[in-house]
């Protein structure tokens, strides 16, 4: 590609694909992302590497899967063994300090705190100006980004507040969601973006080649846009998930975990009200991002910058027989992202990929991309310009995606998708597998389908396999219950 690029990293927060329109037929109206997806390459089965924010961000800075490096669950939960983001040379932040790159930050963290005592002793805080970045340094999970100075400030030097107007549904919300008394200026997403084009003007006139990563709050809960953005959705019929009228009170698993506490007393409509709010904030968000492309072109750094889209994981709303949130199961919903790269060449505009790839591959694709140093063998992604470049030779078959918690519970939980089979393990529940081919909506458990059998043997095969390969601790428990499953067999 000649000289270094920018890089510019967009990453939202519990970004299911229904709320992206390039993903396939929905309502939600995303039209700077699907813009992005036709001038670059879309990766059609690209799945996080933990369905919980601070482990799948973590990878993105690591390139490993959370079992390596130990943030297991969201900072100062149970499950997590890491509370803070160590810096280190291996950083993704340091190795593109190191090949010359410029780095700034915007918005969500939530990979260390500013605490300099947790649990009663003397904590060493993380902050993205500890790692090597300039901009924005909002510790913990934000909550949406309201509390912090940087933005309370901003909303009064601008005669803003932010507030809510009042409820306007016959119903009341089942979760955190509403209407924005301000103006769209008045967001978060919009002060978010702000920030960064500030850094992408700075950068510019210091002339060294940048890597921005900008993180929105959404469109995890709440859900929060303005008027404009509410209206788009206000009439919009939106049918029930085909998965919405599983029994999932009546069907064991870890997912009982996940299932509304109101499930029974809802109606779809409670859902779909939900979804409405949903998307909207995801359109705001979006339109956000149509900003950002829009600056890269007026300030003539377009021809220059690659830009990233993905998300840290996905969002249940209701599906598979109302659960919410993530975790505790093994379903698209939350494991499946959206991943799209545009190259500023546009040799690869349009392509869709439908190889299986993770999110763990971001470290090495960005630091491929900027033509920095890595150590391809302690990481367990693989970059993927390879596959944009269109040589596919030699590309994994499977990849796993794995979740230790969430919400102060903990678990050991492994999911492997292989070809259009997945298998999901439960370390102390029982084992699941969905055909995705005949059954996309993964609604039967075909573990114990005699048809399967030998399907099922292959996946745990190479599951144990990625298990050594990854030195995952869980691969004690997984021989332990697969020898216990010979003997019974």
């Amino acid at each position: 590609m000649g000289d270094s690029p920018n890089i510019l990293l967009i990453l939202t927060d519990q970004h299911r694909l229904s709320a992206v329109g390039a993903y396939g037929d929905t309502v939600c109206q995303t039209p700077h992302i699907d813009r992005l997806a036709t001038e670059g390459t879309r990766f059609e089965n690209a799945y996080t590497t933990c369905p919980v924010c601070s482990p799948a961000r973590a990878s993105i800075m690591t390139g490993q899967y959370p079992h390596a490096h130990g943030i297991t669950a969201n900072l100062y939960e149970l499950g997590s063994a890491v509370h803070e983001l160590h810096d280190r040379p291996e950083l993704l932040s340091r190795r593109l300090e190191a090949a010359g790159y410029q780095l700034g930050y915007t918005g969500k963290w939530h990979l260390g705190t500013d605490l300099t005592q947790s649990f009663g002793i003397p904590n060493s805080p993380s902050l993205p100006c500890k790692v090597g970045f300039e901009g924005q340094n909002f510790p913990g999970h934000g909550g949406g980004g309201f509390v912090y100075e940087a933005y309370t400030q901003y909303l009064k030097e601008h005669g803003w507040r932010h507030e809510l107007k009042p409820w306007r549904e016959a119903r009341a919300p089942l979760g955190n969601m509403g209407e924005l008394a301000g103006p769209i200026e008045s967001s978060v997403p919009y002060f978010l973006t702000e920030h960064t084009i500030g850094l992408i003007d700075r950068f510019a006139d210091r002339g060294a080649p940048f890597f921005i990563w900008h993180n929105f709050w959404g469109p995890h809960e709440p859900y929060y846009a303005p008027t404009a953005f509410v209206d788009i959705y206000r009439d919009v019929e939106i049918p029930p998930w085909p998965n919405y009228d599983w029994p999932s009170r009546a069907t064991p698993g870890p997912h009982h975990v996940k299932i509304h506490p109101d499930h029974e007393r809802l109606i779809w409509d409670d859902w779909a009200t939900a979804l409405r709010h949903y998307y909207a904030f995801a359109s705001l968000i979006d339109s956000q991002i149509g900003r950002l492309m829009q600056h890269l072109r007026q300030s003539g750094l377009i021809d220059n910058t690659v830009v990233i889209f993905a998300a840290d994981h996905g969002e249940t709303l209701g599906s598979h027989g109302g659960l919410t949130d993530k975790g505790w199961h093994h379903f698209e919903e939350t494991h499946r992202i959206p991943f799209v790269v545009r190259l500023p060449d546009g040799v690869e505009a349009g392509q869709v990929r439908r190889e299986l790839v993770s999110l763990a591959s971001m470290y090495p694709t960005v630091l491929d991309l900027a033509g920095a140093e890595f150590d391809a063998a302690n990481i367990h992604g693989r970059s993927l310009l390879p596959l944009i470049r269109d040589t596919a030779d030699g590309w994994p078959q499977s990849v796993v995606t794995e979740f230790g918690g969430v919400n102060g519970s903990a678990t050991t939980q492994r999911s492997l998708r292989h070809g259009h089979l997945k298998y999901g393990y439960n370390c102390s529940n029982r084992d699941e597998l969905y055909d995705l081919a005949a059954d996309p909506f993964e609604t039967r458990n075909l573990i114990d389908d005699p048809g399967y059998r030998d399907a099922v043997r292959d996946l745990r095969s190479r599951l144990a396999d990625w298990m050594r390969q990854t030195d995952d601790h869980a691969l004690i428990l997984f021989d332990l219950a697969l020898r216990y499953e010979r003997g019974r067999t």
